[in-house]
């Protein structure tokens, strides 16, 4: 007797758990806003640099002028992206993002080609997006 009940109860569980898990995967269906900008990123045929970071974090503070002239100097020729992880973390979720900042590099065809973690100087995010060669 105890046995069934046992086993009632574990099937009352395990429906419980289902019926949560499949209305949870519904509910995430809607995309973040920094999710859809790096697909839209990625789908036009130029290489991105996307970086995942945070204003609360000082490398990430530090990259923003690099960063900002990066697109500058590429502007038509790749795209540079930065998701404010404060803001928008369902894409640091979305692309498994651990540590800020992350710059995730894609090529032309969409495909991921790398990932940096911490700083890094102009003329290698310019190299690693396929444009000239890295300076030293």
């Amino acid at each position: 007797m105890m046995y069934i009940r046992m086993n009632k109860a574990f099937l009352l569980l395990a429906s419980v758990a289902a019926f949560i898990l499949m209305n949870g995967c519904q509910a995430d269906t809607a995309v973040s806003p920094g999710v859809q900008l790096i697909e839209n990123a990625r789908k036009s045929g130029q290489p991105t640099v996307v970086e995942f970071g945070a204003t609360s974090c000082t490398t990430c503070r530090n990259m923003k002028p690099i960063l900002e002239a990066t697109a500058l100097q590429l502007q038509g020729r790749a795209h540079v992206v930065v998701i404010d992880l404060n803001k928008d973390y369902a894409a640091a979720s979305q692309f498994n993002i651990r540590m800020m900042p992350t710059q995730v590099f894609f090529a032309a065809d969409g495909k991921e080609t790398g990932r940096h973690l911490g700083g890094m100087a102009q003329a290698e995010i310019v190299q690693r997006l396929g444009f000239g060669e890295v300076s030293n």
